[in-house]
């Protein structure tokens, strides 16, 4: 599942930021291009690079390392789950991870996701392996990449912590063991971070993210079953308690292997929601790797149900979620921005192009042709000033924006949803004609013909 259709959809504005580090940039000037982005972890735009040779810079190429990483994954649950409840958990956990629509999609993404959950599940692995005194080497090496991979990996570690400190007791040498081993793996993100603050560069702005609500958390646990959480329902409501029962029910039933798993999934989720109640920070892919936590409860107790209803509760359960991942490919909800379709659409016209900001421009980049002339329309004032140079096609995304939601599709209508500068030069300038080009996230708006 992880490379059908990979390349039918455009890149959206996130995947835009991979090819043009992958395409545009050399080995010299690489470096300084993710030093230059606050929120940017090098290792999977390294491996991207490296790999570009070999797969393209098309989007199925770009996107094809992550979907590797997503299906390397399935395998190490099935070895995680094993050594923390035994086989027959792990094998029924890698099949949910196998069809999680959520991990199915951002596998399929060309960005640092499906690294993200292999790295996770390494590091969680290789913690439970050390944590029997089998040796350091695989979590430090996995931690080390995993860190290098998302900052907010650094919450993960925060929930290892909250777990040694609850066993001191039984095992008064993990906290030593664990530490040194941590001031190993931290070392080369901790060079990173040097590296950029060095830079002096202003930190990305996250004023896109939604402000969280009391139920937020609960979302995310159902975006990690569904990938289909960005608004309640009924059935939703039904889903998000019956998943809760049966992994409490894993829970019970796995006592050892319980504490861990619940301050993997908790605790990250609880200090992203407490923080974004002051500024909003919260959203479901960061969280990734606490799918793992979802799929090793919820095996764990699904098998603990009596014969017939665990037959039954098992193969609903992986055809609710095979389904859920072929709307990915079907559903019209989750189509990405297509920026392919609306850059083929400005070629034909031959206008010139308005971008209201930079995310605009950098998702355009990849299909545009060099010589289409492009500049800022930020404010009324470039406005006018692109109109006085002659007829323009404004670019315009889609302001529905979601901690939840996969895409950003949801229809919008850019004459009255466009950016408030946009509407108050709109209503100035009346007579000005205006048409609109609609594409999946995007609109076009030709101003002046």
């Amino acid at each position: 599942m992880r490379v059908h259709a990979l390349g039918r959809q455009s890149l959206w504005v996130d995947e835009a930021y991979t090819w043009g580090v992958v395409a545009r940039t050399s080995w010299r000037d690489v470096w300084a291009a993710m030093l230059a982005v606050s929120d940017v972890s090098p290792l999977a735009y390294v491996i991207a690079k490296l790999g570009a040779p070999l797969f393209s810079v098309t989007e199925f190429g770009l996107r094809l390392t992550g979907a590797l990483a997503g299906w390397l994954a399935i395998p190490v649950v099935y070895r995680l789950g094993r050594a923390m409840m035994g086989g027959r958990v792990g094998a029924l956990a890698a099949a949910i991870v196998a069809v999680s629509p959520f991990a199915v999609w951002y596998s399929q993404d060309a960005r640092p996701y499906g690294l993200y959950l292999l790295l996770s599940a390494l590091a969680l692995w290789g913690f439970w392996r050390a944590r029997g005194g089998r040796g350091w080497a695989l979590f430090i090496a996995s931690s080390a990449a995993l860190y290098l991979t998302h900052y907010v990996a650094a919450l993960f570690v925060y929930a290892q912590a909250a777990y040694i400190l609850t066993q001191l007791r039984r095992s008064p040498k993990l906290l030593r063991q664990w530490a040194g081993a941590q001031a190993v793996a931290v070392l080369p993100v901790a060079a990173w971070v040097a590296a950029f603050l060095a830079q002096r560069q202003l930190l990305t702005s996250l004023s896109w993210i939604p402000p969280v609500t009391i139920l937020t958390p609960l979302q995310t646990l159902w975006n990690f079953a569904s990938g289909d959480a960005a608004r309640w329902s009924l059935p939703m409501i039904a889903g998000v308690l019956v998943l809760l029962a049966l992994m409490a029910l894993g829970a019970r039933t796995h006592r050892t292997a319980r504490a861990l798993l619940l301050w993997w999934l908790i605790l990250p989720l609880l200090a992203a929601w407490l923080f974004s109640l002051r500024r909003p920070a919260y959203v479901d892919r960061y969280f990734l790797p606490g799918l793992l936590t979802v799929a090793l409860l919820l095996a764990a107790g699904l098998l603990r149900l009596p014969r017939l209803w665990r037959v039954a509760g098992t193969a609903l359960t992986l055809a609710g979620l095979l389904i859920a991942s072929t709307r990915l490919y079907t559903d019209p909800q989750f189509a990405k921005e297509d920026w392919r379709g609306a850059a083929a659409a400005i070629q034909a016209d031959g206008l010139k192009v308005g971008v209201p900001d930079v995310e605009s421009a950098l998702g355009l980049t990849p299909y545009i042709a060099p010589q289409v002339k492009f500049s800022f329309a930020r404010n009324a004032a470039e406005l006018s000033a692109r109109l006085a140079e002659g007829p323009f096609v404004l670019i315009l995304r889609s302001p529905h924006e979601s901690a939840h939601a996969l895409t950003e599709s949801v229809p919008f209508e850019p004459l009255t949803e466009g950016p408030g500068f946009f509407l108050q030069w709109r209503a100035a300038h009346a007579g000005v004609p205006l048409s609109v080009r609609r594409f999946t996230g995007l609109a076009l708006v030709v101003v002046g013909k």
